[in-house]
C-alpha cells in the first residue's frame, strides 16, 4: 500500500516536471520568435521619444490654456459674465427680436458678431409663415471652465410665435463651444427643439 503511493507520487513528479519543460522550451521559442530586429527597436525608441514628447506638449498646452494659468492673467468672472450678456442678446435678438424681414436684414450683422456665422445663416433667415412676438427668458450655463479657449456652455431661450389668432411657446437648447479670450463663438449643436418647456422636457432640476 505504502509502495502504491510512493509510486503515484513519483508519477505525479515526472507529470509535473514534463509539463515545466514543455512550458520553458515553448517560452523559449516565442521569446526567441519575438526578438525584435535592431530596426525595430530604433523604431520602438523613436515612437516612445515621440510619445513623450506629445504627453510634454499636450500637458504645456493644457496648462497655458487654463483660466488658473498665472501668466494668462485672467479673470474668468468677467469674462463668463461677458459671454453671459452677448450669448444673451444673441438668443434674445435670434428667437424674438425678429419681427419683419427688414428686421432679419438690418439685424443679420449683429447676430453673426454674437453667435458666429453659421448660426446667423442658419437662423436668420427670414420665413414670411413665421412671425415672432417675444423672448420670454434666455439662460446660460457654464461647465467648469479648463481651457478658456473652449469653454463648454449650454443655452436655452423660451419664445413665442403667432399661430392663428394667438401665439405657440418654443423653447430651442443649444452647447456652445466658446473662446472667453476672444469672446466668439467657435462651434454650436442644437440639443433640443420644443413646443414647451426645454428644462421641463430633460428632466431638469433647475
Amino acid at each position: 500500500m505504502e509502495f502504491n503511493k510512493t509510486k503515484k507520487e513519483s508519477n505525479n513528479e515526472k507529470a509535473f516536471r514534463l509539463t515545466l519543460w514543455v512550458l520553458s522550451i515553448l517560452s523559449v521559442i516565442f521569446a526567441l520568435v519575438n526578438i525584435p530586429k535592431q530596426g525595430n527597436i530604433s523604431e520602438i525608441r523613436q515612437e516612445t521619444r515621440n510619445t513623450v514628447k506629445q504627453i510634454k506638449v499636450a500637458r504645456q498646452q493644457a496648462q497655458s490654456n487654463s483660466p488658473l494659468f498665472a501668466a494668462n492673467n485672467f479673470n474668468l468672472t468677467d469674462q463668463e459674465k461677458t459671454a453671459t450678456d452677448r450669448l444673451s442678446q444673441g438668443l434674445q435678438t435670434t428667437f424674438g427680436g425678429l419681427k419683419t424681414e427688414n428686421d432679419f436684414k438690418t439685424q443679420k450683422n449683429k447676430i453673426q458678431s454674437l453667435m458666429g456665422k453659421k448660426f446667423a445663416n442658419f437662423f436668420v433667415v427670414y420665413n414670411p409663415e413665421t412671425s415672432y412676438l417675444k423672448n420670454n427668458e434666455v439662460h446660460v450655463y457654464f461647465n467648469n471652465v479648463k481651457d478658456i479657449h473652449h469653454a463648454k456652455v449650454f443655452a436655452y431661450t423660451q419664445y413665442e410665435v403667432k399661430k392663428g389668432t394667438g401665439s405657440e411657446p418654443l423653447s430651442i437648447a443649444f452647447n456652445f463651444d466658446y473662446d472667453l479670450t476672444t469672446q466668439k463663438v467657435n462651434s454650436y449643436k442644437l440639443v433640443t427643439f420644443s413646443t414647451s418647456d426645454v428644462l421641463k422636457n430633460e428632466g431638469s432640476n433647475q
